[in-house]
Parts: C-alpha cells; structure tokens; sequence
C-alpha cells in the first residue's frame, strides 16, 4: 500500500504519461550505483527487473540496525529498489542463461554494475548483446572505463573518494583527511548512466541503433570535482586544507562549519561582510585589524580561530539570532531526521509504504519534478524471487518448464504462496 499523500501537486495528470513507459530494463544490479540507476528508470515510467542470484543482493542484509534480527530486510535495500521486480535467477545453470537469453531480445536495455568481467564470461557482454541485437542499449557501471586500461580493477565509493582527491578536501589542515559522510560517489555516478541511458534512447529514436553506455565511478568522481578539478588544472599554486573550521580549500573566512554550546552552525559570507560578523559577535577589535588587503584569504585560519572561540560559547539559537542582521547564509547543522521532517520538504519527499516485504516504512523519493509526467512509485521494494514466476510467464516459459526451473534451483521464487503460482 502506498500513501496517497504523494499524489501530485497541480493540474490533474494522466498516470499514463510517463516518460519511459514501455521501456523495459533487465537490471543486472547490486550495491548501490546500480540499483540507484535502475531505481530512477523505474520512477520515470520504465519496466525494471531486477536480475538477482539465488542467494540475493548483498544489499538486502548489510547495513542495518545491530538489534534486527537476522532475516529483516536493510533500509539500504528498501531505499535503492523500488519500482522493481525481482527474477531470482542462477545465471550459472544452462537453463537458467537459456531463459536469460529469451528474455534479452524482448528488452530495451540492459544496465549491470556487476564486477569487471562477469557478464562477458557468460555471454552477456555489451560487444555480444550489441552484435546480436543492434538497438540495444548496454549501460556498464563500473569502478573504472571498461573500456580503459584499468577496466577490471575493483572499486568502491570510500576508495574512489580517496583516489580521486574528494576525501582530501575534508577536515582540518592538521588532522587526517575526512570523507564525505554519504555514499557521494556511488549516487552521482547512478544520475551519470540515467542520463546516459535517455540520451541513447532518444538517438536510437533516430537511428534505430542502440549503444554501450560506459559509466565510471572515478571518471564521475572527478566530474562531480569540476570546479575544484579546474582549480588544479589551471592555478599556479594549490590551496590548502584550513585548521580552523573553514570547510572548502578556495574559500576566504568565514566559510565553514562553526561548534556552538550546543551543536554547530554553518557561516557563508562574502569577506565584506566580516566586519559586521565581528561587530554582531563582538569581536571587532581582534578581526577588523586582521582584514587588511586580502586578509580573509591569507588569514583565513586566524579569523577562523577567533570566530570559533566565541561560536563555543553561544548556544546555536543565540548565535544564529545575533548573526542574522548581518544578512549573510547561516543554518544550524541539522542531523538527518530533523531534515527528513522539514515541511518544506517532506510532504514532497518522504513517502510511506506498507508492503510484505518490509512492512510498514518510509523512503525519500527521487528530487526530479516534471509538470507533466509525475514520477511513479508504484512498485515498493521486491522480496528476493517476488517476480520470478510472473517475468518467466510474460516471456513465454510455459508452466511446466517453470516447475522445473525452480524444481532444480535454476530459479528461486519468494517464501509467499501466491509468489509460487
């Protein structure tokens, strides 16, 4: 069941209208990037199957509360595989990649992050699917260029943070580097092949052809550096981490994150404005004098010492009501619920969902608004095999050869009664 509250907002639309309808995606995903991406699919109207071995996405257990008990599904999963179906499928049985190879003629595109190598061992690769079947669409996730000459390294999102700079860009100029504290890299590089795959798409509208769509993690990772990256490329002397709470390499004082009595706050300012910051805090005999030419830069450090000095001895309200004259960018450090729980938006944003895989629950909704063709939800996300009976019939496997698919574990089908039929 699914909250109608998540109607949405405006003129009345045709829930038929969707960007992707009649695209169908088989989703050779797990971890994050590539579910992410097949989730996105799925909200703008595509037919998603989530293609999964018998044993499950290592993301239906991973990462959840120490007190779950063993068999509950993660909030990860829930949260990175709705408007799915699952086919629980062993790609290493014969019939199974036999009834794989029936169903790949009736899709659009075929999208998998599954390890360097693994799909081409089975005859699955983008250069076999794209000889036999020319307007398809083969979009590869992965660490690095598969077609590079790191292709068939590993990766994951902390590494690439670490190997592309991002991780060092965080934390205090004396202390280790900090990185992010959200799989970054991963979502970006999911929103990278959504936009890959409907460009191909659109094309092959014109040409009749599909593609290979390459989606790299490290490329991604750079990409999403671009500013900072053009930095590096182009100025003579590169800046450094501040000590002092300034949290962006090329940024004067006060730009950063500031502690309070009771929690921390968040400073944007134009180094125009410091002088006012100083007088509202007052500090004006020990900053005005540090500003002389371009002393927000060069004392950045300095400035950002004395303005967290006396930020730890105001509680966050305090502070944030005497900085608010100045007119400068200033919010609390909220944590992630009271984030989530922000009117602004979470009537838009957060939908529950009752389902018999999971229960009673919540997920934040993708960000993308279209005026007229609202993002579906319709799907929660899958129990492991959910689909599989249902993906088999609609691609032409009589009953009796899907007994025996799951008679001889080629397929799995859920623990549900009805999932059996």
């Amino acid at each position: 069941m699914l909250n109608t509250t998540m109607a949405a907002k405006g003129p009345a639309l045709d829930s038929d209208v969707r960007p992707l309808r009649g695209i169908r995606v088989l989703a050779f995903t797990h971890y994050a990037a590539g579910p992410i991406a097949a989730q996105y699919l799925g909200s703008l109207g595509a037919e998603v199957i989530k293609i999964e071995a018998p044993a499950g996405d290592y993301q239906r257990s991973a990462i959840k509360e120490p007190t779950a008990s063993p068999d509950a599904p993660s909030p990860y999963f829930l949260g990175m595989n709705r408007n799915q179906r699952s086919l629980s499928i062993d790609l290493k049985r014969p019939e199974a990649l036999a009834v794989m190879r029936e169903m790949i003629p009736q899709s659009d595109v075929i999208l998998e992050n599954f390890r360097p190598g693994v799909l081409k061992r089975m005859g699955l690769g983008s250069s076999a699917l794209l000889a036999e079947h020319p307007g398809m669409i083969y979009c590869s996730i992965a660490a690095y260029d598969p077609a590079g000459p790191s292709g068939n390294k590993p990766g994951q999102d902390l590494i690439i943070q670490a190997l592309s700079g991002i991780a060092s860009l965080g934390g205090p100029a004396d202390g280790p580097p900090i990185p992010a504290g959200a799989y970054i890299v991963d979502t970006y590089t999911a929103s990278q092949a959504v936009i890959g795959i409907q460009a191909a798409l659109r094309q092959r509208d014109h040409t009749g052809l599909g593609q290979w769509v390459r989606v790299d993690m490290m490329s991604c990772a750079l990409h999403l550096l671009a500013s900072e990256s053009s930095y590096a490329l182009n100025a003579q002397e590169q800046a450094s981490r501040g000590r002092n709470g300034i949290s962006h390499t090329h940024q004067p004082a006060p730009y950063g994150i500031y502690s309070t009595l009771d929690g921390a706050i968040a400073l944007v300012a134009d180094p125009a404005s410091l002088p006012a910051i100083a007088t509202a805090l007052g500090l004006s005999d020990r900053i005005i004098p540090l500003l002389e030419g371009k002393g927000a830069w060069t004392k950045r450090d300095e400035i950002a010492g004395i303005l967290s000095g006396r930020l730890r001895q105001l509680a966050s309200d305090d502070a944030l009501t005497r900085l608010a004259p100045t007119g400068i960018l200033l919010a609390p450090v909220r944590s992630i619920d009271q984030a989530l729980a922000d009117p602004d938006v979470a009537s838009d944003l957060v939908c529950e969902v009752e389902h018999s895989y999971g229960g009673r629950y919540r997920v934040a909704l993708e960000p993308l608004k279209l005026s007229g063709s609202a993002l579906v939800f319709d799907r929660p996300a899958p129990d492991l095999g959910e689909h599989s009976v249902e993906v088999l019939r609609e691609t032409g496997i009589d009953q009796d050869r899907i007994d025996a698919l799951i008679a001889s574990g080629a397929i799995r089908v859920s623990g549900r009664p009805e999932d059996r039929k």
